[in-house]
């Protein structure tokens, strides 16, 4: 039975927690935020530090892209540093980060002075999130946006690198918008491309194995300053090590062995479970399929992560490639309510913990959803995880005025029964079933 007396530390001696970061009430685990709040509440509030997010990707579609993109984006937002290794493409984040929708913790309206410029752009924010939806759907808890969250309390005692600002646990981003690149330059994110990879496994001690290179390099940052063994240089701040791994196990990754990406994984978790440092990866799932059926290592690569969620789409999944085309073209109101694809939930983390924090803190699970019963939609601003519902019945999702055409239908249909002969009546005389 453990003592419930505590050493009284002196104010100044207490360690200050790293900034964009908070508690887990359930397990006392230090969170990070990946960037969407409602991916945030299906993990139970955050991904803890120290562990390991699987995104299974879908076949044809690029969604998880835009999660490692908004996952990349909170790390500059919150001042933490970013490593993103790639070994299919070269890394252009200029081009793929979602900008600040808040016009107030925009970097670059404070670099340039435009802050009441952005105001605009970013105005009508919250006008996609109206939706009529049946009464009873009406009491249920809603996901925050991100700027009345309760839960993107601000961190005093940090700030954006530069910026004089306070730093908040997740950020709201706009998906039509980019962070200026003196913001990205000035972040120094280490980027692995596909090219840096080569060099470094061409290396004799590595013999071709891309996995023990990248391994190798991962270690050396973080024992520079995000291990938990290592005590802080003086006049220094602890801050949080994010990692991408971009398409894992892909065609382009090659290792000594049909087991390295295994290898990799278990060393990885090893190494990241006492530092600082949280890791989010991408894997491309149906490579691993034989007709139709996964191979049994999905199963262990599954294992060997904290969390595991897998992303599916309609698109590339029930959908021909003319429908496909056809739907990325629509741009009525019924198309911006639909929604995109199923999230299954593979496995919650349970770091500290023999159950998932998602059941006590999760307004999702809580509010009807379950690990199989969660959608999510992108937009033009932003990408959301919701609860699936199914469509109003008749297939219509808003009201319309019957055209002409419809009008002499409807009219020819009542003129049965009264000049003309009706079901149950005679010629000449009114239908006795006509009220």
């Amino acid at each position: 039975m453990s003592s419930s007396f505590r050493k009284r530390v002196p104010a100044g001696q207490q360690a200050k927690p790293p900034p964009a970061t908070r508690l887990n009430p359930h397990s006392a685990q230090l969170l990070v935020s990946t960037g969407v709040p409602s991916l945030d509440d299906v993990l139970g509030g955050g991904l803890p530090v120290g562990g390991v997010l699987l995104i299974e990707q879908d076949r044809q579609t690029g969604y998880s892209n835009t999660l490692l993109s908004y996952f990349a984006s909170q790390a500059i937002a919150a001042g933490h540093k970013l490593c993103i290794v790639n070994a299919d493409q070269n890394v252009d984040l200029k081009a793929q980060l979602p900008g600040w929708a808040s016009a107030v913790r925009d970097p670059a309206a404070e670099l340039s002075g435009a802050a009441e410029a952005n105001k605009e752009i970013s105005k009508g924010a919250d006008d996609t999130d109206a939706m009529k939806i049946a009464w009873r759907y009406k009491n249920l808890p809603k996901i925050s946006s991100g700027d009345n969250d309760t839960d993107n309390k601000t961190n005093n005692n940090s700030s954006l690198p530069g910026m004089g600002t306070e730093v908040q646990f997740c950020e709201r981003f706009d998906l039509s918008l980019r962070i200026p690149g003196d913001v990205v330059d000035k972040a120094q994110p280490v980027i692995i491309d596909g090219d840096a990879i080569s060099i470094m496994a061409s290396e004799k001690r590595y013999d071709g194995d891309m996995y023990r290179c990248v391994l190798d390099r991962i270690s050396e940052l973080v024992q520079d300053g995000f291990s938990s063994l290592t005590p802080l240089k003086p006049n220094t701040e602890r801050t949080i090590l994010r990692i991408e791994l971009r398409s894992l196990g892909s065609g382009f990754w090659q290792g000594s062995s049909n087991t390295s990406i295994l290898e990799f994984l278990h060393e990885l978790r090893g190494l990241l479970r006492y530092s600082y440092a949280a890791c989010v990866i991408s894997f491309p799932v149906h490579l691993y399929e034989e007709a139709g059926v996964r191979l049994p290592i999905v199963r262990r690569i599954e294992h060997l992560c904290d969390a595991v969620i897998e992303l599916e789409s309609f698109e590339g999944t029930y959908a021909s490639p003319a429908d496909i085309v056809a739907r990325q073209t629509r741009t009525d109101a019924a198309a911006s309510q639909d929604y995109h694809g199923f999230l299954h939930i593979h496995k919650l983390p349970r770091l500290n913990s023999l159950t998932a924090s998602m059941g006590r803190l999760s307004l999702l699970h809580t509010g009807g959803g379950s690990a199989n019963n969660l959608a999510f939609r992108l937009r033009r601003k932003k990408f959301s995880i919701e609860t699936y519902h199914l469509p109003i019945e008749g297939g219509t999702v808003e009201r319309r005025v019957p055209g002409k055409e419809e009008d002499k239908k409807a009219q020819g249909r009542q003129s049965v029964g009264k000049g003309g002969v009706g079901c149950g009546s005679t010629p000449g005389r009114k239908d006795p079933l006509e009220f």
